[in-house]
């Protein structure tokens, strides 16, 4: 088709209706991909480079709203504890606007009521403070306040072909517009790739002569189904502000959560695995909820108004690439969110890690060393909860993937027993929940004091009846 086309002006932070800016500087650092993971990217960009561009296949929207480039944002999200903190760092003020918008904090171990095999998880006030909102407007307004800063600009409906450089640098983007099909190679002095599940980092690398990138992909064949619903005065649930139901394998197949919305909206994800996974009939849907550890989904949905039909998705592998492990890649080049580590939906924890990934980025800039310095330290940041996603998904027999390496099934039994623990002390609920925030690191859970409910459960009471959930304690768990 000849040469590429000229490289087209570029919308400024707000993507509105202002005036379209032309590249200035020198070669700006360019994110693919406009979600949570690559905006924060360019929010901590935006400190170290003179000019970030922000590329998108999307148009992105003005408003909170589902965006074909996020299939996922239709169903149940939660901001972790750490995710929060990460952001509000980051972008002061950021849960203080989402919860202004509708959005809801939650104590994730008093206001959450925790299903488990064991029993119901003790409840508590312990200061690890998640938020609930919709996944639009939480990138909603991550989306307003990093574009609005002055070195961050956009490029929307947008795609990449391929980079342009050798396997040792990256000198430009090649970029399609997704309708007129027209390219161009944009220059840029480094690459982030944020383009989450989707992403073809690995091919780009092969085309400029990388070695293969390591990859590990578990895969329990989970499918989830979600669906929004507005509750009758008299249905609000009393005493608990959002419920999970924990599916356990190899015999509890199915889960389910419930948690708030903006809105007055309340918002049901429901979960199984290999042929026992829901259907997107909207008959089945509550049927299925009452199949779960608890009926108190169902129950608190059973005269709720349904405001969404059922929707599906069962894109949820767990699926690792090793980017620190490649012996040669380009010095300006990295990876960030669930392009480099896509775990397990259900676990929740893929937003507190791109808050996180944001944050190694920044200390990464600072140094001055190679990207497999950052690679390295990426992949040891999700270890833990590469390694809590997996031994979970593994227990379910149609479950694909390599087998579990013996010190993942020992961490996984520890986990296990915390949990049941946790039904009868605050000690060891704290502990797990920490760790699942991403609060506290896994010494946590060595603690004397888990440690000791751990190995003597049976000295302590446990609630056995899971029609509804426990009463919250007013003692703070014990170190």
């Amino acid at each position: 088709m000849g040469g590429p086309s000229p490289i087209p002006h570029i919308s400024p932070g707000k993507h509105g209706d202002r005036q379209m800016l032309p590249l200035i500087g020198r070669e700006p650092a360019v994110v693919v991909g406009a979600g949570i993971a690559g905006l924060l990217a360019a929010r901590v960009l935006a400190a170290h480079h003179p000019e970030v561009i922000v590329v998108d296949r999307d148009r992105l929207p003005d408003r909170p709203q589902r965006r074909a480039g996020v299939p996922q944002s239709s169903h149940v999200h939660a901001l972790f504890a750490k995710g929060v903190e990460t952001i509000d760092a980051l972008l002061p003020g950021f849960s203080d606007e989402v919860c202004r918008r509708g959005g809801h904090r939650i104590d994730a171990c008093n206001d959450l009521a925790v299903a488990t095999p064991h029993g119901w998880g003790t409840r508590f006030h312990s200061g690890l403070g998640a938020v609930s909102a919709s996944r639009p407007l939480i990138e909603a307004v991550i989306r307003e306040r990093v574009l609005a800063l002055p070195r961050v600009r956009l490029l929307q409906e947008h795609t990449v072909d391929s980079l342009v450089g050798t396997p040792r640098h990256v000198t430009a983007v090649t970029l399609r517009h997704r309708t007129t099909g027209r390219g161009f190679d944009l220059p840029t002095g480094l690459v982030v790739d944020a383009t989450g599940r989707g992403s073809r980092l690995p091919a780009w690398l092969e085309e400029l002569g990388c070695p293969p990138v390591p990859e590990t992909v578990v895969d329990a064949h989970l499918r989830y189904a979600t669906r929004v619903y507005q509750l009758d005065g008299d249905a609000e649930p009393r005493g608990w502000r959002a419920c999970y139901s924990l599916p356990f394998g190899p015999a509890i197949t199915r889960g389910g959560v419930l948690a708030p919305l903006e809105g007055d909206r309340w918002i049901a994800t429901l979960s199984g695995v290999g042929n026992d996974q829901p259907s997107s009939r909207a008959e089945d849907f509550l049927p299925f909820a009452r199949t779960l550890t608890t009926p108190l989904i169902a129950t608190t949905l059973a005269d709720a108004h349904p405001l969404t039909p059922v929707l599906c998705s069962g894109s949820t592998a767990n699926r690792r690439r090793r980017l620190g492990d490649v012996t040669e890649l380009p010095d300006n080049l990295v990876g960030v969110g669930d392009s480099v580590c896509a775990l397990n939906p259900v676990y929740a924890q893929g937003m507190t890690l791109a808050a996180l990934s944001a944050r190694l980025l920044d200390s990464w800039l600072e140094s001055g060393l190679p990207p497999r310095h950052f690679h390295r330290r990426l992949q040891q940041l999700h270890e833990v909860p590469w390694i809590m996603a997996t031994v979970a998904d593994r227990r379910f027999p149609d479950t694909d993937g390599p087998a579990t390496p013996f010190h993942h099934r020992l961490m996984g039994r520890y986990l296990d027993r915390v949990l049941a623990a946790g039904t009868r002390h605050p000690t060891a609920q704290h502990a797990f929940m920490g760790l699942l925030n991403l609060s506290h690191g896994p010494a946590s859970l060595l603690s004397p004091g888990v440690a000791l409910r751990v190995a003597m459960p049976s000295l302590l009471p446990r609630s056995w009846s899971m029609a509804a959930a426990p009463a919250e304690r007013t003692v703070s768990p014990s170190r």
